[in-house]
């Protein structure tokens, strides 16, 4: 007896599954974390911290201090001090950069602390609430239930640090990645032992003053808090797949140079271990360490800087907000077809 009718049978029934899902979940469905290639400088979208005086552009000094809590570090330059107090109610607020300027997301903070380094402020916030307008609420919850049920079939729900982040977070870190967010490489050397591992968790608070904030648990931070000294490389995005393969340096001491599978080159002044591909090369002092949670800390001065080529950086973004970009791509592209 010929196969065909149960052929045709599985057959339907999965074009079915198909279509049922894009119903639900849209046409395109997107992972969590999206690689995309920008300039230095992004120009997709623009972050506004409102509820402190007159509103602020803070797109260039805004970063992740601590996820668990969720907190968000945002830089001031000497002599830009704010009036912040515990009866005012800021907000940031994440809003397109072309003629439109529509409000995508906001987060709304409560102001927990304000540090000093140098001759800037940084300004520790707690997330406390967010809204994402990148797609309609049905949508948002039935794409995160359909990502856990992925996880939930994949048998990998706990990630590999371990970190427990509540829904109210989590919504929050999905707002926080509409602002697409630079990747670099993190190059340090302590006493013969070394490490190279991507990092999404930074940021400028002013000008030649950095944070980045590192898991407690991740094997490189004692390298990081002990030798003082770093290198930051931002990736091409044509080399996002090393990138990822180097995350699983989270959880080693140290590792082998000779089997990185780029070839290498010294930091100007360091001398540390960096990717010949690197399209900028930072060097970096760490000048203090603040427990933060779940995560270190790290503030730094910039000691040197090189751009070594130009081209697209590594980015990441949220699933969310990728959607958006494609359904206004191609938005503009049925518009300039008419």
């Amino acid at each position: 007896m010929s196969a065909y009718p149960h052929t045709f049978s599985v057959t339907k029934r999965r074009r079915g599954r198909e279509l049922i899902k894009r119903l639900v979940l849209g046409p395109s469905v997107f992972p969590h974390q999206c690689a995309v290639g920008l300039s230095a400088s992004q120009s997709e979208i623009s972050v506004w911290l409102h509820g402190i005086g007159a509103p602020r552009d803070v797109t260039s000094t805004n970063f992740i201090a601590g996820l668990t809590p969720f907190v968000i570090g945002i830089g001031a330059e000497s002599g830009g001090s704010w009036p912040v107090a515990t009866h005012h109610h800021p907000m940031l607020i994440f809003q397109e950069q072309n003629a439109e300027k529509r409000i995508l997301g906001e987060i709304s903070l409560k102001w927990m602390d304000t540090l000093s380094l140098g001759t800037a402020q940084l300004h520790l916030f707690r997330a406390l609430h967010s809204a994402n307008y990148c797609l309609p609420k049905p949508r948002q919850w039935a794409r995160h239930l359909y990502h856990e049920y992925q996880k939930w079939r994949a048998g990998s729900r706990s990630t590999a640090s371990d970190i427990r982040v509540s829904q109210r977070e989590l919504h929050c870190l999905f707002t926080f990645y509409i602002c697409p967010r630079p990747v670099v490489l993190v190059s340090v050397m302590d006493k013969g032992a070394g490490n190279i591992f991507p990092m999404d968790l930074i940021g400028s608070f002013a000008d030649g003053y950095f944070s980045l904030a590192l898991h407690a648990t991740s094997k490189p931070a004692a390298l990081v808090e002990n030798s003082r000294r770093i290198a930051l490389s931002d990736i091409p995005v044509e080399h996002t797949q090393l990138a990822y393969e180097l995350g699983k340096n989270h959880n080693r001491s140290s590792v082998d140079w000779s089997q990185l599978a780029a070839a290498t080159t010294d930091s100007p002044s360091f001398r540390l271990p960096v990717p010949q591909f690197s399209l900028r090369v930072r060097e970096m002092q760490i000048e203090t360490v603040r427990d933060m949670g779940s995560h270190k800390l790290f503030l730094a001065s910039t000691r040197a800087e090189q751009r070594r080529s130009d081209g697209l950086q590594l980015h990441f973004i949220h699933g969310f907000y990728q959607s958006w970009r494609e359904r206004a791509r191609i938005a503009c592209i049925d518009l300039n077809l008419r």
